[in-house]
């Protein structure tokens, strides 16, 4: 089903009771449940902190005696006679106290128990290696042989099984989230017909194990893999070698020693991770997909990160294993932008908007001379979820996003494309699409300028390509891609020294990790964003009420300033000479309005030193070019019409209250049927703008609820009609594949459940209790989060927080 775009004119109280009743007619058809609730103690979270902090500093000093009387040994029995226990093992309390024999007949099979010995009265970690026995009358340890815990065969013949006998097959080293373990394969031979079985590989993958080569003479276990996946997805800087020094430093502490191969890990885990990534996609797990944007997206954010980099000097021949699956295909991105090449001249330099230079507004730049990758490029919805990349070369040059919205225009069926230099690509754009006609679909697009950038850009050209004044964009914020910038910023201290493949592999295992929490989140993000944006809506209009009301302003004057706003925005650029009068005023009027708001959310904007320190260096040098045209100005016009300096410098340093900004008037409005000027207008215009955006996002996200329940119902159906497919599997393999997809479905079906049962609760008149908890459990809004930049010479004068 087509959605219509949300506008001024659409954005009605019908359009908003039509999407509520398709909303709710899905949430009616999935007959939620109501879930109960159960109040906390505090509704203050600060009152439950300092509660909490004072009890446990209350408790601390009988905690620590507790922890010293852990190191006392007594004297028992064991658990399973009455013979003297020398040795204790935690893994099997309660009964945990055991004598020699009764040690040995019990750790026969459970091998991967940590135990420790009591000899001579203290705790000493013993090897599963290791056994107690006494001899001359003292306890001393011997060596013994370990089975590796496996599957077994239901039968290995038809014989008697009391002749069947078990011993000690091949060496074998199993690597768990414990260390390492020295032990041997488990061989069984029948006495009568000679049968035999020793696990194959079949049977160790089974048993929750994965080789660390093809001759499995090293075993990992699995839960060593998924632990150091979600380590690294929650912990993007963490090296593999940290990781496996953690996995040694257990060894040690359990009294064992081994050194694990980094190499080696390195592979067996991609190889592992490759493997699960194609049993997800048979079972219909799309990692690059926004439930809530599907089929149609809002908006697709794009930015460069020039922090993912790599050095030259780590070369690689192999292959990687996520080939074009997140990061695209060097190969095509490098015959793309050679068409472009071709088909339009590129012009050299930075592009310039206002008083600042953005790097990442060019068309050519050169390559590093110790680099490969100089970065990456990254493309997310409006939720934060990745959805397509590529390795930059030549930093931030115009092909680099045009790749992407290419390749993700159609499938996404986007509106926006948000760029941090949206004013300068997509002129750009339109002129590269009169030789390329296969770029002219991505004009049905809308540019758009990240609110948050847009700061830095001249005044009128945010009026003109900011997202808060684009119709239908809602409060997108166009920044979302920084948020996740900031998480793959800090995977570079560990991929930048890896091979091309392996920075590939990992960065995507990092985005399909940062997608999984992202969706697993997604419901309770939009619930949250829903119910306050209806809250935040009231407000602005109340707020442009008031404003309206203080100013004397109609319904009707306030669509023509805001009229006004936009045509005084969208006149044609001021010439460098300012030599025309009319364009002199204008530059006036401009260089004012910016100054002026600049100056007024120095503080709101920014909370560092340094940054303010910059602003304001940035903010004089833009006050001496406004006096400076001032003063031309003032040498072209008679003395009664000349604008009085003092007046201005007056009215930009109004530190509370703008009444001084407001009552200047220039000289050529004191005879126009114009009342008020343009600051005047611009603050009517920004109030009317807040209000329509909330309006329509109260629309938008309540269709994002609706297309979120819609995918997985979609989902579940597509998953019933998978089943009969089994392509190119084994028998087996098909077999667990329907075991496979079942499962999935069943988790799809309890998470529509789950979603219904926010958006059932966001939806009714106790949506407000969503927002009770503490500052930890709800993720904010995007205009409260602390980005970071991606490329910090973004522009050369620093113009805003975080970039």
């Amino acid at each position: 089903m087509e959605v219509p775009i949300v506008t001024q004119s659409n954005c009605s109280e019908h359009l908003f009771d039509s999407e509520m009743q398709k909303l709710q007619d899905i949430l009616t058809s999935a007959n939620v449940q109501g879930t109960n609730k159960y109040p906390s103690t505090s509704k203050s979270w600060c009152l439950r902190q300092s509660v909490a902090q004072e009890e446990w500093r209350k408790a601390r000093s009988y905690h620590i005696n507790c922890l010293l009387s852990c190191n006392v040994v007594p004297e028992q029995n064991c658990s399973h006679c009455t013979s003297p226990a020398i040795i204790r093992c935690k893994d099997c309390m309660p009964e945990e106290w055991l004598c020699m024999d009764c040690d040995i007949h019990i750790h026969k099979k459970l091998t991967l128990h940590n135990r420790e010995s009591c000899i001579e009265g203290i705790y000493k970690p013993i090897e599963p290696t290791v056994c107690c026995v006494k001899k001359d009358g003292k306890y001393t340890l011997v060596n013994q042989v370990c089975l590796l815990p496996t599957v077994r065969p239901a039968t290995l013949c038809t014989c008697d099984p009391v002749n069947i006998t078990e011993s000690a097959g091949r060496a074998i080293i199993l690597v768990c989230i414990n260390g390492q373990y020295d032990l041997h394969l488990p061989n069984l031979l029948c006495k009568v017909c000679l049968a035999q079985w020793t696990p194959d590989m079949s049977d160790l993958i089974r048993s929750g194990y994965w080789p660390a080569s093809v001759n499995a003479d090293t075993l990992f276990s699995v839960d060593v893999f998924s632990t150091f996946e979600e380590m690294k997805t929650i912990a993007p800087s963490l090296s593999r070698q940290g990781f496996l020094q953690m996995l040694e430093r257990r060894t040690c502490h359990f009294g064992r020693a081994g050194k694990i191969h980094g190499d080696v890990f390195q592979r067996s885990f991609m190889e592992y991770t490759f493997c699960q990534y194609q049993c997800e996609k048979m079972a219909s797990v799309e990692h690059f997909t926004c439930p809530a944007c599907t089929p149609n997206t809002l908006a697709l954010c794009a930015d460069g990160n020039r922090k993912l980099y790599r050095f030259r000097q780590s070369k690689g021949s192999e292959e990687p294993y996520f080939d074009g699956t997140f990061i695209a295909k060097d190969t095509d991105v490098h015959h793309f932008v050679e068409e472009i090449r071709s088909k339009m001249k590129s012009t050299a330099g930075r592009g310039i908007c206002g008083a600042s230079q953005w790097s990442a507004a060019r068309e050519t730049a050169r390559s590093a001379s110790k680099l490969d990758e100089e970065g990456l490029e990254v493309v997310v919805c409006r939720h934060g979820l990745l959805l397509k990349a590529l390795n930059m070369y030549r930093g931030e040059i115009f092909a680099y996003p045009l790749y992407l919205q290419k390749e993700l225009q159609a499938a996404t069926n986007g509106q926006f494309y948000c760029t941090d230099i949206a004013c300068k690509y997509w002129p750009y754009l339109e002129k590269l699409a009169v030789s390329m006609l296969e770029l002219r679909p991505l004009l049905q697009m809308r540019p758009f300028l990240s609110v948050m950038h847009a700061k830095a850009h001249s005044t009128k050209c945010e009026i003109i390509w900011s997202g808060k004044n684009q119709e239908g964009a809602g409060t997108t914020a166009g920044e979302e891609v920084e948020m996740v910038n900031s998480y793959l910023s800090r995977c570079a201290l560990t991929t930048k020294y890896m091979t091309k493949s392996a920075r590939n592999d990992m960065l995507t295992v990092h985005a399909i990790g940062w997608n999984r929490r992202k969706r697993e989140g997604l419901h309770l993000a939009l619930s949250s964003r829903y119910i306050k944006t209806f809250k935040k809506a009231e407000a602005e209009s109340q707020r442009l009420e008031d404003l309206s009301s203080e100013l004397g302003c109609s319904q009707n004057t306030v669509l023509q300033w805001v009229h006004d706003v936009r045509q005084w925005a969208t006149e044609d650029s001021v010439g460098t000479g300012c030599d025309d009068q009319h364009n002199l005023q204008k530059s006036i009027e401009q260089m004012f309005l910016g100054v002026h708001q600049k100056k007024a959310s120095l503080y709101n904007q920014t909370d560092s030193n340094k940054i303010r320190h910059l602003r304001r260096r940035k903010l004089w040098e833009e006050k001496r070019k406004l006096l400076e045209a001032i003063k031309l100005y003032n040498e072209q016009v008679p003395d009664e019409e000349r604008i009085a300096e003092e007046k201005v410098v007056s009215g930009l340093s109004v530190e509370r209250g703008d009444s001084g900004a407001d009552s200047l008037i220039w000289p050529w409005e004191v005879h126009s049927s114009e009342s008020s000027n343009i600051l005047t207008k611009k603050k009517i215009y920004d109030a009317y703008m807040s209000k329509v955006r909330l309006q329509e996002e109260r629309i938008i996200v309540m269709r994002e609820m609706r297309q979120h329940c819609t995918y997985l119902r979609k989902l579940a159906g597509n998953i019933r009609t998978m089943k009969s497919d089994s392509g190119s599997l084994s028998e087996e393999g098909h077999q667990g594949l329907l075991c496979l997809l079942q499962k999935r479905l069943a988790d799809v079906e309890e998470e529509f459940q789950v979603i219904c049962s926010s958006y059932s609760q966001a939806l009714g008149p106790n949506a407000a209790s969503l927002l009770e908890d503490g500052p930890e459990e709800i993720l904010e809004d995007h205009e409260e989060f602390d980005y970071e930049s991606s490329d910090d010479s973004d522009f050369e004068a620093v113009e805003m927080s975080g970039s």
